[in-house]
């Protein structure tokens, strides 16, 4: 029974990696509809908040599969060791999922169960973050810790390697069978056959000995850049950006959720790194859009209790709903935004949320 069981499983994974690797473009519509279902059904009804986090999960853990499936298919080369990349994954998943468990564990279990989950999750992060920094020699760590693959960049290569597995079947075929190719009578031009041609995906106007030799001269593309060694001041300063929202839980339950301390603590924290860290440019590009992320980030503080409840929220919704009002067809998005805006700031602005 268990046996079956097994072998079942296994025959729908390949027949899931086969369809993954045959139709990229396919798959990646379908990652950004579920994505557009999170957005659109946020808001609509009861509950509505968990299931569009339940739905945005998916999709992101979606995403990783499915990347993970590409980067085998083109046999994408790895700089990071196996621990290492098990445990970026690891810290991407729970990245992803973080604001879905604090959600249910509100429904579930109330206040209580809620900030339960927020300290495991963040102290969770925060000794695997420092892991990955200290023993490791991680570098700086991007967000998420595992990004998304660049398809664009790597489909070529993904076509390739698709057509090579055609070519090695076309190769194992029996000697009664057709041959893959023609010769045209009256000019001598060599063809393929429409019945031995991979699928219209992945068809390019090479014949399958041109495209054997293009595939066995191409290159295997890098994934994962190694990171920068960094200095004493710079491991320091990545050290006090890790253990921030730590540092802003602990002053929230000593001066309280509504105190300016735990806000201006956070933003001390995060100029202070970015200070620290000087200037990126003998860091590696990954690195490089990493601290400019975190320099945008800064304006969110704009967003965050208490700037938000005493100074901002008000700007902004008096803003949204005048737009709304007097620019034809807006109304239909910033509507529906400014009625969540206040969901949405309780839970994504947090400032551990990094």
């Amino acid at each position: 029974m268990a046996s079956a069981a097994s072998d079942f499983v296994r025959e729908v994974w390949e027949r899931y990696q086969k369809i993954v690797r045959e139709n990229p473009e396919t798959v990646s519509q379908l990652e950004s509809t579920f994505k557009v279902v999170s957005y659109v059904i946020a808001g609509r009804f009861e509950d509505s908040q968990v299931l569009s986090e339940l739905v945005y999960l998916a999709s992101n853990l979606l995403i990783l599969l499915n990347d993970t499936i590409f980067r085998q298919t083109a046999k994408v080369l790895k700089n990071i060791s196996v621990p290492v990349e098990r445990w970026k994954r690891f810290l991407t998943v729970l990245q992803y999922a973080e604001v879905f468990l604090e959600m249910a564990a509100q429904r579930a279990w109330g206040e209580t169960g809620r900030w339960f989950i927020i300290l495991v999750v963040q102290l969770t992060k925060t000794v695997i973050r420092m892991m990955l920094l200290w023993k490791h020699k991680g570098g700086f760590q991007t967000n998420p810790p595992q990004p998304p693959l660049d398809r664009d960049q790597l489909l070529p290569k993904l076509k390739r390697s698709v057509s090579k597995e055609l070519l090695d079947l076309e190769e194992n075929l029996d000697g009664e069978n057709e041959s893959p190719t023609f010769t045209l009578k009256s000019s001598g031009k060599v063809m393929r056959r429409l019945s031995t041609s991979p699928p219209i995906n992945f068809r390019t106007w090479k014949l399958p000995s041109e495209e054997k030799s293009s595939y066995s001269k191409s290159k295997k593309l890098p994934y994962g850049i190694s990171p920068t060694s960094l200095s004493k001041q710079r491991l320091y300063a990545e050290t006090f950006y890790i253990i921030k929202p730590l540092l802003h839980l602990c002053s929230m339950r000593l001066f309280g959720i509504e105190s300016w301390k735990p806000y201006l603590l956070s933003g001390f924290a995060d100029v202070s790194s970015l200070c620290m860290i000087g200037d990126p440019q003998d860091l590696n590009q990954e690195e490089k859009q990493e601290i400019k992320k975190r320099t945008y980030m800064l304006l969110l503080y704009l967003l965050k209790s208490p700037m938000y409840d005493r100074h901002t929220k008000v700007k902004i919704l008096s803003t949204l709903q005048f737009i709304s009002d007097h620019v034809p067809l807006t109304g239909l998005i910033l509507r529906p935004l400014a009625q969540y805006l206040p969901a949405w700031q309780k839970v994504y602005f947090y400032l551990w949320s990094t």
